[in-house]
């Protein structure tokens, strides 16, 4: 095992500098590591080792993504608390908390195990996805999560035992589960705020129970409290989230615009004070007054100093990707202008001009 010790009198290793070292040690074979921390991020991922050993991190004081993107046939083993993100993007990694883990534990977590032995975060367990080609990603914690958790959950399974936790309104924490379309979400004790139009609870099936049952020996041993199995086993004591389907999710309404503008918005906009609101939209592309910048062209016929005499080219009217450029001739003198409600100020027409007649200028109207 090799020991890294991240401060040195009052100087602090830095992240870069210790994410080197590992990286170099891994390099020369090295696959088990006892990491003295002091805030650092990233460790334990992405790395695997050159001869397909198993990577071993036991850490002591990580900074954040401690696991992130972890790779199978790695290890992390936090002893003690943990900051946010960990194992953020965990693809096939096992990452043990010995303690509290922080908001947005398990986000994005797409393959492996995390083990958390305490409490994590707001937002933990958010975006959870599943390779189907892979195993499914699996998050256990041990007491609860933050509010917010398990928002936009489309694959794997969470559990939450809810561990001394019997006080709380919610292991969930509030508005959890918001937009969740897929995956296992199992919990024990009590749970409000979980989103009503998105998921629904259900009693525990007896494949529920077996799963449950086979996988809590390994995450009590690998947090170290395997005295707790009998206290988390009463199955009676859990439920499980299930996402709606979309024919059982609530459908909202065709909104119509002009209508709820004149039926329920504030009368006059919200700057009504200030400025008047004439309830006009601004498309995506904007044209007329709401243009940032507007061609102007002027020739050296109109006295513009510096200016070249057009020479008729048409390039302008030809590439112009709005059909915006009009011209026009009179006694003989031709004359070229962009039109207001077609031109979105793109600069075409300046850009192709040989002899630089166009000119965009800063919309003043």
């Amino acid at each position: 095992m090799i020991t890294i010790q991240t401060i040195d009198g009052n100087n602090r290793m830095s992240t870069q500098e210790l994410l080197q070292r590992i990286d170099a040690a891994v390099s020369r074979g090295e696959s088990e590591f006892f990491i003295e921390a002091s805030g650092q991020h990233d460790i334990g991922g992405p790395l695997w080792h050159p001869e397909g050993k198993q990577l071993t991190f036991t850490v002591k004081n990580p900074g954040q993504r401690v696991g992130s993107m972890c790779l199978p046939g790695t290890e992390v083993i936090v002893e003690g608390a943990a900051a946010a993100d960990v194992g953020w993007l965990n693809a096939g990694g096992k990452i043990v908390v010995r303690g509290d883990g922080g908001d947005t534990t398990a986000h994005c977590a797409a393959g492996g195990t995390i083990y958390i032995g305490g409490r994590a975060g707001a937002r933990s367990g958010s975006l959870m996805k599943h390779d189907p080609l892979e195993a499914p990603p699996e998050f256990w914690v041990l007491k609860s999560v933050g509010s917010f958790s398990y928002e936009f959950m489309s694959g794997g399974i969470a559990v939450v035992c809810g561990y001394g936790c019997q006080p709380e309104e919610s292991v969930l924490g509030d508005r959890s589960c918001v937009g969740m379309v897929g995956g296992k979400l199992y919990f024990r004790g009590q749970a409000g705020g979980i989103s009503p139009k998105d998921v629904k609870t259900a009693s525990l099936e007896p494949e529920d129970i077996a799963y449950l049952a086979s996988r809590m020996d390994d995450f009590l041993q690998s947090i170290g409290r395997p005295e707790l199995r009998a206290a988390l086993t009463d199955w009676a004591e859990w439920r499980k989230v299930i996402p709606l389907t979309y024919e059982d999710r609530p459908k909202k309404a065709n909104i119509n615009i002009p209508a709820f503008r004149r039926d329920h918005w504030i009368s006059g906009g919200l700057f009504s004070d200030v400025c008047s609101d004439d309830g006009q939209v601004a498309g995506l592309v904007a044209t007329g007054t709401c243009r940032q910048r507007v061609p102007v062209w002027q020739d050296s016929r109109d006295g513009s100093a510096g200016k070249s005499a057009c020479s008729d080219c048409k390039l302008c009217l030809k590439l112009c990707p709005e059909h915006a450029v009009i011209r026009s001739e009179e006694n003989g003198q031709h004359r070229y202008e962009a039109s207001g409600g077609r031109c979105i100020g793109c600069g075409v027409c300046s850009g192709v001009c040989p002899r630089k007649v166009w000119e965009m200028r800063v919309n003043s109207e």
